[in-house]
């Protein structure tokens, strides 16, 4: 009889005992919060951002130097906003406005890339504008129609859902 009770007694404790999958299950749910959804998240914003890019770069930049349109109704400056640090680089804008208006929200960005070291802004028409952005070794020169058209060097304007009612033409280097 002693016999039967100490095997009762052993199956009870095993049978209490539970699964190591049991014992870890809340420390692994927790290891699965604290690095798989971060690193999901990451990996997410970096794959949508081009989705909802806009030209905004809230007032940044160093003015290179503007030309007005020949017949003065419009000024083209282009801008140089430094990125990256020490080993970073420069974007160059370009934004169109009407002259004799001085209100900030009605000032339409039509090209973003990165500075190649010769850059010069000249005025086909009234209404078409020739940017120089090249090197020896790129060049991304465009013609743009100040109305329709935009240039996006990293091409995330025209993929972006933001920006789909800002320009009839976006112009990327993948075009």
């Amino acid at each position: 009889m002693d016999q039967h009770q100490q095997a009762n007694s052993s199956s009870s404790t095993t049978k209490s005992r539970k699964p190591w999958i049991r014992r870890r299950l809340p420390f692994l749910t927790t290891f699965t919060f604290l690095i798989f959804i971060p690193l999901f998240m990451l990996v997410a914003y970096f794959n949508l951002r081009p989705y909802f890019s806009t030209f905004d770069r809230s007032e940044l930049g160093e003015l290179s130097y503007s030309m007005p349109s020949r017949n003065g109704e419009y000024t083209a400056e282009i801008y140089g906003v430094p990125y990256g640090g020490a080993a970073g680089g420069v974007t160059i804008w370009v934004d169109v406005r009407k002259t004799n208006d001085t209100d900030a929200s009605r000032v339409k960005t039509i090209y973003r890339a990165e500075h190649h070291g010769n850059n010069h802004l000249e005025w086909e028409s009234e209404n078409t504008l020739r940017i120089e952005n090249w090197s020896e070794y790129s060049d991304e020169t465009m013609m743009l129609n100040i109305d329709d058209e935009i240039y996006d060097g990293r091409g995330w304007a025209c993929k972006s859902l933001r920006m789909k009612d800002q320009y009839v033409r976006c112009l990327s280097p993948e075009q």
